[in-house]
């Protein structure tokens, strides 16, 4: 179980339902939060019959939760899930007004490559200014069964 770095509250992530539209989760934002994002998703796609995008979404999801926590000096974050007609939402608010870029690494460069990874295995994705900070997103299309 994490604790944050600026709490002592254990994180508990929620057990979604089939008859949820969304969830959220609330977490610290450092590198070890990816897991519990990670978690949510893969618990809110289990519910909605939609398992063939955990492994893409849990990718997606700690590329995004990793850029917050690298790149946007956020002590919290947020992590939503939302179900939609033939897609899932997955999105990351952080408190930073600084939108993210879309840039090409550097040769060989170890680092650098997460919005690139948003950007070719989503079917779309972006960013939502919100009142304190943004929302980066992403989503997948559920297969028709």
């Amino acid at each position: 179980m994490l604790i944050g770095p600026l709490d002592t509250t254990p994180i508990d992530v929620p057990i979604v339902q089939p008859t949820d539209s969304s969830c959220l989760l609330r977490l610290p934002c450092c590198p070890q939060s990816a897991g519990f994002a990670r978690k949510l998703v893969r618990s809110a796609l289990t519910a909605w019959s939609a398992p063939e995008l955990d492994d893409v979404a849990a990718l997606l999801v700690t590329e995004l939760v990793a850029n917050a926590a690298k790149h946007t000096g956020c002590t919290r974050i947020a992590v939503a899930v939302r179900r939609q007609s033939s897609s899932v939402r997955v999105g990351v608010r952080d408190s930073s007004g600084e939108l993210p870029a879309l840039m090409a690494p550097a040769h060989e460069a170890e680092s650098g490559y997460g919005l690139g990874l948003v950007a070719a295995l989503a079917q779309r994705w972006g960013v939502e200014c919100a009142p304190r900070g943004k929302w980066v997103w992403f989503e997948l299309r559920v297969e028709a069964t």
